[in-house]
């Protein structure tokens, strides 16, 4: 009984601790997400600034996926690249990236020029659209408090706003991610006619970042059968899970169709599924099944085992899907093979997931030369652009694209320490605060660890780097700003009882002695 009341006791202390001091109107939540946006925009554009001397310089950040990219949208514009069919058959160049990315470039290359610049600057405004997401999800599923504390935490992690500025899609996927998860929360508190609305929002949502990224493909259907078994309610949830799973499946069909439209063959959304099978086996050790580490080497090795030069050019063309296809049955051998070691590769690789101290640095301080000496030194990426067919290449002016990060140079140490202080603590406060989040609500807790959940399953079974995951980051920083929320409220506390404890002390020590005469 006592242990009971304890629990209850520690409960509501926490709900104290973590409530909204006062009920916030709307123009208070709207000043809260502004606030959240600048400064993911103002982190994002200093970011901006340190990458600048290696922009179109064969220093660039993932350059050569970066011309990939930038050849499929020069190519739309010439008409090809979607439907339009190769003369060579063989030829699955399409097939490497979803279309998604290539369009968005296509996109802004015709509204704004071909400049990898101006691109940062948009992608930047639009990524700094998903920390205010997640300030609204943390926001109604706990307090105003929370979310905005992870909005913040979001604006000014590292990863997120260094893999911002790359041209890449990785961290542009996250934002529909979080609005299908928005509509999901939104749903769990709306009636049934509205829920199935926003069940059926949310799955075209989760369709639509597959369109950037291929990772994310089951994730409607996933997130679907976890809500149905994890509501207990199968009457009502299950039409609206359902509606979800189809909406995300029906955004995606059109890449399908025309994939099939082009090469006759079934192909969801691209290749690339059996590379990262095999690579992933080789880099967690699985050398001795004849496995390899990098893209390249599986290209120079099947050129080999197929005795056909033109394979050594590219793991994705020519004969991509028979190729890929056959990766996928030689590593489903090796894993029948070996279970239980490869059951050891995914937890180290889940393990990977949360190296916050690798893949991207902290924002460079002012004297910091080291990107500057790497452009100067650096030729134009020409090869890359040569190789796949690019003859110009984009618009290398920065014009007053870097206008801003320049003008923020003075909040560089204040950022940098934020971004310190976050890098340090953030592994501890997530588990922490996943402690507390299971002491308020076990359903809320669920409805947070759902995308987090995918991507440990299905991530953690191929290759994987941090930059893919990025969307379920988002994610456990609600559990991250849950503990940053109560330290934070504690600290304030107990400093406040100590102000008025000295005060108290003063007060008695000033008071003048009571006299009663003679």
């Amino acid at each position: 009984m006592r242990r009971a009341s304890g629990s209850f006791a520690l409960r509501r202390r926490i709900r104290f601790l973590l409530s909204d001091p006062s009920p916030i109107g709307r123009h208070r939540k709207f000043a809260y997400a502004g606030i959240v946006f600048l400064i993911s925009f103002a982190v994002k554009s200093l970011y901006a600034v340190d990458l600048a001397p290696v922009m179109n310089t064969s220093e660039q950040p993932a350059i050569a996926m970066t011309s990939e990219y930038d050849a499929c949208a020069v190519s739309i514009e010439n008409g090809e690249g979607i439907l339009k069919a190769r003369n060579d058959p063989s030829d699955t160049t399409l097939l490497e990236h979803p279309r998604g990315y290539a369009l968005y470039l296509r996109t802004i290359y015709a509204l704004a020029g071909r400049n990898y610049f101006r691109v940062q600057v948009i992608q930047n405004a639009i990524n700094s659209v998903s920390p205010v997401m997640l300030f609204l999800i943390a926001g109604m599923l706990f307090s105003w408090r929370v979310g905005l504390a992870a909005g913040i935490f979001a604006a000014l992690w590292h990863h997120l706003s260094y893999f911002s500025n790359l041209i890449l899609p990785d961290s542009l996927c996250a934002l529909p991610i979080l609005a299908g998860v928005y509509f999901i929360v939104k749903a769990d508190r709306s009636s049934r006619s509205s829920a199935l609305k926003c069940y059926v929002l949310a799955g075209v949502m989760l369709g639509l970042s597959v369109w950037l990224r291929a990772n994310s493909l089951g994730m409607g259907p996933f997130l679907a059968v976890a809500l149905l078994f994890g509501s207990f309610r199968f009457g009502w949830v299950a039409k609206s899970t359902a509606g979800l799973a189809l909406a995300s499946v029906l955004a995606i069909v059109p890449i399908t169709i025309s994939n099939y439209m082009v090469y006759g063959r079934f192909v969801p959304v691209q290749i690339g599924f059996g590379l990262n099978l095999w690579t992933g086996i080789g880099q967690a050790g699985g050398q001795r099944f004849g496995a390899v580490t990098y893209d390249n080497a599986v290209a120079v090795q099947e050129a080999a085992w197929y005795s056909d030069r033109r394979y050594s050019a590219t793991w994705y063309t020519p004969d991509g899907i028979d190729r890929d296809r056959a990766r996928i049955k030689r590593s489903l051998a090796v894993i029948a093979g070996h279970p239980f070691w490869y059951l050891e590769s995914d937890l180290k690789r889940i393990g990977q997931m949360f190296k916050y101290s690798a893949d991207a640095p902290l924002i460079a301080r002012s004297s910091d030369t080291r990107m500057m000496e790497a452009g100067g030194t650096a030729g134009l990426p020409g090869s890359d652009a040569d190789a796949l067919g690019v003859v110009d290449g984009p618009d290398t002016s920065a014009g007053h694209c870097l206008l801003l990060g320049q003008c923020l140079s003075w909040a560089r140490p204040i950022a940098r320490a934020a971004q310190r202080l976050i890098k340090e603590t953030s592994l501890v406060f997530i588990l922490l605060g996943l402690a507390i989040s299971l002491a308020l609500s076990r359903r809320r807790t669920f409805l947070i660890l759902i995308v987090p959940a995918y991507y440990f399953l299905v991530q953690s079974a191929v290759h994987t780097e941090l930059r893919y995951t990025l969307p379920m980051h988002y994610f456990l920083f609600i559990f991250a700003a849950m503990m940053w929320v109560v330290t934070i409220t504690l600290m304030r506390d107990g400093l406040r009882n100590l102000v008025i404890k000295a005060r108290k002390k003063s007060d008695r020590r000033n008071k003048p002695a009571v006299s009663f005469g003679d």
